[in-house]
């Protein structure tokens, strides 16, 4: 078996996302009186995404056929670990408005550090505060970048 279909199912997955992204990219403004505006980044990089994903599904297509690796189904450790991200991913989607920016990303920090592997505790929770607070601090700050602040005001 070979991954020649794996990589065009994938390219064409790339290659809708890339076409969503430069739709919803289209409206927005796309530039403002002082320069790009949020539709500009976002419709550049989906042709950028969009090109990418046509090259891969050529390659895929016109290429030599590669084998596919015997390891590339996980075991059941390696399926769990992708739900917990996809998990943690749909909380955060959920969570982020009620809970806001620096309590959701705590929990997800900390859910992620034990759900993908073993970790201190203690280096656990300092990641944690440093990747949720501290970044929220960064952007509120410095980069005047309002955040959700939540029920509890941060």
């Amino acid at each position: 078996m070979t991954m020649r279909r794996t990589y065009q199912i994938t390219g064409t997955i790339f290659l809708f996302f890339a076409a969503f992204i430069a739709y919803e990219s289209l409206k927005l403004r796309y530039y403002t009186p002082l320069g790009p505006g949020p539709g500009f980044f976002s419709f550049w990089l989906s042709l950028i995404f969009g090109g990418l994903a046509i090259i891969m599904i050529l390659q895929a297509t016109f290429g030599r056929p590669e084998p596919m690796p015997e390891d590339f189904f996980t075991d059941r450790i390696g399926y769990l670990r992708i739900g917990a991200v996809i998990l943690a991913l749909a909380f955060t989607v959920y969570m982020f408005e009620p809970l806001g920016f620096c309590l959701t990303m705590f929990s997800v920090c900390m859910f992620l550090l034990f759900a993908l592997g073993r970790q201190n505790i203690i280096i656990s929770l300092l990641v944690s505060l440093a990747s949720s607070f501290g970044a929220f601090y960064a952007f509120d700050h410095w980069l005047k970048v309002p955040l959700p602040r939540g029920i509890l005001g941060f």
